[in-house]
């Protein structure tokens, strides 16, 4: 990959931006729980390099996200939030670079701009990503908000003060477990929590990394299959199975190149869930 030269002082009107290549995201989502898109972005020109952008991820988005929600029946906004970037890595806050022809996807969780009495039904989502003197905006997106059923909700209300504690979803990921406490694998394919309980299954679950079977991430379908696979290569590192690995990287730099750098941090023995499990 193209390392990024120092930049020259240029004009702000040559400045290079940022173009959106792709915006995914899933059909139906339950009120309270995660609601999860990716953005993959972009240098535009792609032979320009892009510094200091403000890292979103499902653990935090460093006010770099945005939203807008829109009631499709009359145009009506039912909710704007503007982005609000934060850059300032000398306080903790995030960033990447984008080197010439590389891209970032990153998987955001806009569950927390949502009101709790947001009625149930179909919306039209505009999510928004600012960074200082540029902002993308997303093609409009049809959702559904459904109400959670029975079983949902009691797991929300059991959830409740963990939640309320550390404030996100993201947060409730990354928190360690209490001592004893069963980290739970995913309920299948329709838990609404599926990611979430993926990642904290590998980071604190019982078992080592390299023992975990493969099969957890079957559930991991929609907006998440291009995470599935560097969540496989994962896997495969710790069992140092370097065959299998090779071929998720291969999938990931061929399908999924906005995620390259996933994978470029397991190949280096930086992975963040080894690190997790104080690998």
């Amino acid at each position: 990959m193209a390392e990024c030269e120092r930049e020259t002082e240029r004009d702000p009107v040559d400045r290079p931006g940022l173009v959106l290549r792709a915006f995914e995201h899933d059909g139906r989502y339950v009120l309270g729980f995660p609601l999860h898109v990716a953005l993959t972005l972009c240098a535009d020109p792609p032979s320009t390099c892009v510094r200091g952008l403000p890292l979103a991820s499902w653990a935090g988005n460093a006010g770099a996200i945005g939203i807008r929600l829109i009631d499709p029946a009359t145009g009506n906004v039912v909710l704007s939030h503007e982005p609000f970037p934060v850059v300032l890595p000398e306080l903790g806050t995030s960033t990447f670079t984008l080197s010439p022809g590389a891209c970032r996807r990153m998987l955001v969780d806009v569950s927390r701009f949502l009101p709790a009495d947001l009625a149930p039904g179909r919306y039209d989502l505009v999510i928004l990503y600012g960074a200082p003197s540029r902002l993308i905006e997303s093609p409009v997106a049809r959702v559904e908000l459904a109400a959670p059923g029975a079983a949902e909700r009691e797991e929300l209300d059991r959830l409740e003060p963990e939640l309320a504690l550390v404030g996100s979803w993201g947060r409730w990921t990354n928190l360690r477990p209490r001592h004893g406490e069963r980290i739970e694998p995913p309920r299948g394919s329709l838990d609404p929590l599926r990611f979430n309980r993926v990642l904290r299954y590998l980071m604190f679950g019982p078992e080592g990394l390299s023992d975990v079977d493969p099969a957890l991430l079957d559930v991991l379908h929609g907006v998440y299959e291009p995470e599935s696979h560097a969540l496989l290569a994962e896997l495969y590192a710790a069992r140092g199975d370097a065959a299998r690995l090779a071929e998720q990287a291969a999938i990931i730099r061929t399908s999924y190149p906005g995620l390259a750098w996933w994978i470029d941090e397991i190949e280096a023995g930086r992975s963040a869930i080894a690190a997790a499990r104080g690998g």
